[in-house]
């Protein structure tokens, strides 16, 4: 026997050593009362503990290994291949936004964001630069990770939360200096006590470029003092119109979103490129166009006009404006008074006022625009004729009533040869599915396979000789359902022919087809010829009974890429016409069309 220690050999307890071989035969020889006597047991009772230092060495020994293994393994970790710049763009990418709550929250209500993970996975700067001492070389040496920050406070701060200042003040001494993107919220009532965290913050106010406050108050209100400047804040954000003269000098605005119910101010005129404003008057809106010379982006809700200023007809022509967001109180407003030619890019927001069609057609006709981009809740898929992209993206759970797809939305973009169908030029399409309700899979696979067609095959000429295209690119996302993988076995044989195929659910990712083709498929010789050109198209809308109600005329767009967010929409039907709306459409002679 010895008292050696695993590192310096041998082991204190070994029975098959010659020192305990008499232990070693009478352990397999001896038995009865006789075997166990006072002093043998006093002896195996040492032993037993000598075996225990050497179990705790081994196992001090083995996690030692395991961390000699680990730092090998890192030597040839594919991560290590990464250039720094590499990995600096991903840090980038991930640190958008830095979170600083205070905390605990005093109030009632509860804060801005509500925190549902662990405090750190909000604050990724400062996640990074805790994994290792490469990433945190690289955190602390780029500023820019720790520049944009999401400050939410309350005037009770110093009273409950030791440190939160100094977490401010951390952040701002490690972005080091650059311009700083900065979302502040504050609860409480004004003139309480300082707000610590603010004064800090408006101490380097001077590089602020960004600028989205929420607040019970004002800033000045909560202790900002009255002679900060802000001379590289290049986008506003802010509720109160009352406190933009407190922003006159800041000469790079170039976007400014505000619930105004007043003129905006003169000095923003020569600057801003984009104004997003609640609640404005048509005069206030038509003086800010026709002041703000390089007003490029214009972004509307709940636009007001009396009688008197809707009967003026059509106020004025504007070819600087190329994209337009708004709500459809606003947009039946800017139809009917406002023309915008170079308009590209349109977004309207749905709500549960009636869609102003006439306003629309008469827009568009009027303006002679070229939309390329059209986002909206309320979509009229048969006067797409040219849309190559449709995505819907549902993250919000909606019942059977409400969920826009429907067994009868994706049987309508099934593909039929007698007849003509919906969106013929898809190339891709994009379903985020997040409802309870049964899903067809056998439809939505029937629908997929009626759109794909083997490059240089004779169908795949004569579909192309219709007029139709051939759909590439197919990603369905269950966020509340699992996928059996073998009900999309059938999609599998479009993988090998070229098709890149998507299906996931809550048990990951069950099929991936996007295998790269090299040189398997073939690049159409066929060029598809753009229509530029307006049509008039004509389709049937069938009511919730099936019964054929009118006939309407409608203008086919242009429109390549269509993204339906669908947040707090309730549309429940795609009507064999094509329309997929917020309720059910009717569409009458001489009528402008109504939601019941």
């Amino acid at each position: 026997m010895t008292s050696s220690c695993t590192r310096c050999k041998p082991l204190r307890v070994n029975l098959s050593s010659e020192e305990l071989s008499a232990l070693d035969h009478d352990l397999r020889f001896e038995f009865g009362p006789s075997a166990v006597t006072p002093e043998r047991a006093e002896e195996v009772r040492n032993l037993l503990a000598l075996a225990d230092k050497d179990f705790e060495d081994h196992v001090s020994e083995m996690a030692r290994l395991e961390k000699q293994r680990a730092k090998l393994l890192s030597l040839i970790s594919p991560m290590r291949k990464l250039p720094n710049e590499v990995l600096l763009c991903l840090f980038q990418h991930v640190c958008e936004e830095n979170l600083l709550q205070c905390y605990p929250w005093p109030f009632r209500q509860k804060p801005p964001t509500e925190i549902t993970s662990p405090v750190i996975t909000y604050l990724p700067s400062m996640a990074i630069s805790s994994v290792c001492s490469r990433w945190r070389e690289l955190a602390l040496s780029s500023p820019s990770l720790w520049a944009n920050l999401v400050v939410e406070t309350h005037t009770l701060e110093s009273e409950t939360s030791v440190g939160f200042a100094d977490t401010v003040i951390r952040y701002l001494e490690r972005s080091d200096g650059l311009p700083l993107r900065l979302k502040l919220a504050i609860c409480g009532s004004a003139n309480a006590t300082e707000i610590s965290s603010l004064i800090h913050l408006a101490q380097h106010a001077w590089r602020w470029k960004t600028l989205k406050y929420r607040g019970h108050y004002s800033l000045t209100g909560y202790g900002m003092p009255s002679e900060v400047r802000f001379p590289l804040l290049a986008e506003l954000d802010i509720t109160d119109s009352k406190e933009l003269g407190h922003f006159e000098d800041c000469l790079r605005l170039r976007a400014l979103s505000t619930w105004a119910v007043r003129p905006i101010p003169r000095v923003f005129y020569g600057t801003l490129e984009h104004l997003d404003f609640y609640g404005q008057s048509l005069n206030n809106v038509v003086e800010a166009l026709r002041s703000c010379s390089r007003l490029k982006s214009l972004q509307s809700r709940h636009l007001q006009a009396s009688k008197d200023e809707l009967e003026q007809g059509v106020l004025g022509t504007w070819p600087n404006i190329v994209s337009l967001t708004a709500d459809r109180a606003s947009c039946r407003i800017m139809f009917s008074s406002l023309n915008f030619p170079s308009l590209n890019n349109l977004v309207v927001e749905g709500d549960q006022i009636s869609w102003p069609s006439d306003a629309f057609l008469s827009f568009v006709s009027r303006s002679s625009c070229m939309i390329t981009a059209f986002t909206l809740r309320d979509i009229f898929l048969e006067v797409l004729p040219a849309l190559l992209h449709l995505e819907v993206d549902l993250v919000d759970p909606y019942p059977p009533p409400e969920n826009p797809i429907t067994p009868y939305f994706i049987a309508n973009l099934i593909h039929d040869q007698s007849t003509s169908s919906i969106v013929p030029e898809l190339d891709s399409l994009h379903l985020k599915y997040n409802s309870t309700d049964t899903f067809e899979d056998a439809t939505f696979i029937h629908m997929v396979q009626s759109r794909w067609h083997k490059p240089g095959s004779d169908l795949s000429a004569g579909i192309m000789a219709m007029g139709r295209s051939c759909i590439r690119s197919v990603v369905l996302k269950f966020l509340s359902r699992e996928v059996d993988a073998y009900v999309y076995r059938p999609l599998r044989i479009l993988d090998a022919e070229g098709l890149r195929v998507v299906v996931a659910g809550t048990n990951g990712v069950q099929s991936i087809y996007s295998r790269v083709q090299q040189g398997s498929v073939k690049k159409e010789a066929v060029k598809k010829e753009k229509v530029k050109k307006r049509s008039m198209m004509s389709s049937n809308c069938i009511d919730m009974k099936g019964k054929d109600v009118v006939t309407a005329y409608i203008p086919s767009l242009n429109i390549e890429r269509l993204v339906i967010t669908a947040e707090n929409a309730s549309f429940n039907r795609l009507h064999p016409g094509g329309v997929l709306t917020g309720t059910k459409w009717i569409f009458y002679p001489n009528r402008s069309a109504y939601a019941d």
